[in-house]
Parts: structure tokens; C-alpha cells; sequence
């Protein structure tokens, strides 16, 4: 009877545990599309200025210039508490994220996020919806365990609706929280049930999807050939993936040494990213709608200006990070690999447009970020083409086995201080 009784009480637990999971995907994608929209108007708001000097538009200078001191003022009086992997390294240690510190994270994001800095949003979505998601499950009073797997639910829901996809939901927030351990049915099945809910909430309001975004018309019908194509462009995008996270360590080695002067530091980041965007401005913001007009306009820029705003990318989302205008990797190295995917495609023309743009998005991407079924599952849907589908696969690929080869080699990055939740 005992063991009967435990086992109807693990089902009663693992269905509620199921309808939570439901709850935090519909919640935090209606989170999720709040924020979304304010990021969205704030850009445009703020980026329809112009101050123009020698027919250049200097307005990106002002405003990088303007932000460094609000974001160097929000980091002296609350503290400065996100950058690349803080998050999951708190998850992988107490389950969860710190909540108490939003406050200054959300400031930052959505600052260098507004002024055009070159990081996503994604990376600040995280702190958002995985610190609530903690601090509610916390107030549910439920064990260790359960909150570990309503914090991941809260982020796969936010994904699910942000990137258009349940399953990109599930998967994208194992691989991007580096979740080592996975059990199916604690994990990917409430991941499933938030993202699907979540996605109905986000489209529902939004109408918006990434469906096709990358579309490739002159892209007739897949051939054997293009996989090998698409093997030569990952390992070049690939070893490009690496280039971009060593330049990343050394901006951020660079620009350590201002981290006792937290005003000055992202005043001299705003005014070299503002500055360099002057001049480039496609180099600034996410990168998500830049490499859109490079994609749609090609003959609008010769090889080497495509080349020159690849590396500028590089500098400058590692100046963004490195100075303290936090936010997400994804989509500014999406940029790096389309804009060397394009340069292929000019340069070796009987390398497809859609195999070069898509394979060096792929592999640039799992070679900076371990997280090659996200990208492949993402891309499928930026891409829109089912022919399309195996050449984004074996980019993915071949930049994750690149980076498996050569991340050893490289400088080992310095330990950060994390801030655990308090329970």
C-alpha cells in the first residue's frame, strides 16, 4: 500500500509539476513580448535621430557616448552583475538565477540594447525570465529540484515564443543554460509544454515569426555537392568562430584594467562602438536586421567592405560586452558568419548564396557557442527552405568540431564572482 501510495503521489506531483510548467511558458512568454516590444521601440525611437558632419551621421557617437555614462552610473550605484555566462553558471550551481539583481541588469540591457550597441537580446531575456521564474517558484515553496525545472521552463517559454518554435524553445534553453545533466522528462517534456505555450501567447499578440526571414529565391534544388559546400564554408566560418572569441577575451583582458573606474569604462566603450558606427553603421545593434540588407542587397557592397564589417563586428561586440553594454551572443555572431557566408558565395561562385549565408552562420555560431541543435533547429527556421535544412546541419556541425579542436588553445578566461539566489 505504502509503495502504491508513493507512486500516486510522484504521478500527482509530476502532473502538477507538468501544469506549472504550462503556466510559466504562457507567463513568461507574455514577459517575453513585453520586453520584446519595449527593446523594439526604444530602437526605434532612439535611432531615428540624425546629427550630420562631412555628410556623416554622428548621432551613433552621441548617443553610445550618452548611454556609456548612464550605464557607467547604473554600475557605480547598483553594481554590475551580468556579462556572458553568469547566468548559467548560476544555474548550474543553485538551480536557479539571482533575482535581486535585476534591477541593474535590466537597466544595462536595455540601455545597450536602445543606444545600438552590438549585442542581442537574448542574453538579458535569460536574467529576466529565469530570475522571476526563480523568485516565483521560490514563492511556491516547492524542492530544489522542481524550481531547477520551472526556471528552465520559464526560459523555454520565453524562447519558445521569442524565436517562433516549441521545439527551439525546449532545446535552445538546455544548450544555451549548458544544462550537462538532462533527464527527458524532467527537462525536455515541461520544456515542450512551455515553449508550445508559450509560442501561442507570443504569436498571438505579436503575429510576428522567424519563418523565412533568410530566404534564398535563387536557391532552385538541393545537390550532393552543396554538403560538400557546406563542409568547406564551416570549416572556415568555424575557425572565424574562434577568431571571434579570442578577439572577445582580449577585449575583455583589454578593458578589465578600467573595472576599478566603472563610469570611465563604458564611457570610453560608448564612444569607440559610437564612433566606429558612425562610419559602419551596420556594424551596430544586434546584427538580426543589418544582415537582412547584406543579404537582400548584395551587390550593394564589395568584398572587402563586407570583410571590414565582419572584423568590426568582432571588435565591437567585444568592446559591448567588455565595457559593460551587456546583452546576448547570438545574433551579432549570426551576423560574422552570414556577412563571411556572402563574401564566400561572391569569392567561390559556385558555392550557392543560401549555402554560404546559412553554413557560415551555422558554423561561426557553434564554434563561438556550444550549441549546435539550437542553431540547426533556428536556422531551419530563418531559412524557410526544407533543401536548405542538411547544408545548415552540417555547418552546425563542422563549427562545434572546430571549436572542440581549437577552444583548448586558447587563453583561458578569468573566473567571474556569481551571485547565488538567496532562499
Amino acid at each position: 500500500m505504502s509503495s502504491g501510495a508513493e507512486e500516486s503521489t510522484s504521478k500527482g506531483g509530476y502532473y502538477r509539476l507538468m501544469l506549472y510548467a504550462g503556466l510559466f511558458g504562457g507567463l513568461f512568454s507574455l514577459i517575453t513580448t513585453g520586453y520584446i516590444t519595449l527593446v523594439n521601440q526604444g530602437i526605434k525611437f532612439f535611432g531615428q535621430h540624425s546629427v550630420y558632419l562631412f555628410n556623416i551621421n554622428f548621432w551613433p557617437l552621441i548617443l553610445l557616448g550618452v548611454s556609456g555614462v548612464f550605464i557607467g552610473l547604473v554600475i557605480k550605484f547598483l553594481g554590475e552583475h551580468g556579462g556572458p555566462g553568469i547566468a548559467q553558471i548560476q544555474y548550474a550551481q543553485t538551480g536557479g538565477i539571482n533575482y535581486r539583481n535585476l534591477p541593474s541588469i535590466l537597466f544595462q540591457g536595455f540601455i545597450a540594447l536602445w543606444s545600438g550597441a552590438a549585442v542581442g537580446p537574448e542574453g538579458t531575456l535569460v536574467f529576466l525570465t529565469g530570475g522571476l521564474g526563480t523568485f516565483i517558484s521560490e514563492r511556491l515553496k516547492l524542492q530544489k529540484d522542481d524550481i531547477q525545472v520551472l526556471v528552465y521552463s520559464a526560459i523555454a517559454g520565453a524562447f519558445g515564443g521569442f524565436f517562433g518554435s516549441p521545439i527551439v524553445g525546449a532545446v535552445g534553453a538546455v544548450e544555451y543554460m549548458l544544462i550537462k545533466e538532462l533527464n527527458w522528462y524532467r527537462h525536455l517534456i515541461p520544456g515542450l509544454i512551455a515553449g508550445a505555450v508559450g509560442y501561442g501567447v507570443y504569436f498571438a499578440i505579436l503575429h510576428t515569426s522567424y519563418l523565412g526571414v533568410y530566404d534564398f529565391p535563387n536557391f532552385a534544388t538541393f545537390r550532393v555537392v552543396d554538403l560538400v559546400w557546406a563542409l568547406l564554408v564551416g570549416v572556415i566560418a568555424g575557425a572565424i568562430g574562434i577568431l571571434h572569441k579570442l578577439i572577445f577575451g582580449i577585449m575583455h583582458r583589454v578593458f578589465g584594467r578600467f573595472n576599478k573606474r566603472p563610469v570611465i569604462r563604458p564611457i570610453i566603450g560608448g564612444l569607440i562602438i559610437g564612433l566606429i558606427g558612425s562610419f559602419l553603421p551596420l556594424t551596430l545593434y544586434s546584427g538580426q536586421s543589418q544582415l537582412l540588407q547584406i543579404v537582400h542587397n548584395p551587390a550593394s557592397f564589395g568584398i572587402g567592405i563586407l570583410l571590414l564589417m565582419m572584423l568590426v563586428k568582432m571588435l565591437l561586440t567585444g568592446t559591448s560586452f567588455g565595457t559593460g553594454f551587456v546583452g546576448g551572443p547570438i545574433f551579432p555572431i549570426l551576423f560574422i558568419g552570414g556577412t563571411l557566408g556572402q563574401v564566400l558565395s561572391e569569392v567561390l561562385t559556385f558555392i550557392p548564396q543560401g549555402v554560404g549565408v546559412l553554413a557560415g552562420m551555422a558554423a561561426a555560431t557553434c564554434a563561438f557557442l556550444p550549441i549546435p541543435l539550437t542553431i540547426a533547429l533556428l536556422l531551419g527556421i530563418f531559412g524557410g527552405q526544407i533543401d536548405l535544412i542538411p547544408v545548415i546541419v552540417i555547418g552546425a556541425v563542422t563549427g562545434f568540431m572546430v571549436s572542440k579542436a581549437l577552444t583548448p588553445l586558447l587563453p583561458k578566461p578569468r573566473p567571474q564572482p556569481i551571485d547565488k539566489p538567496s532562499r
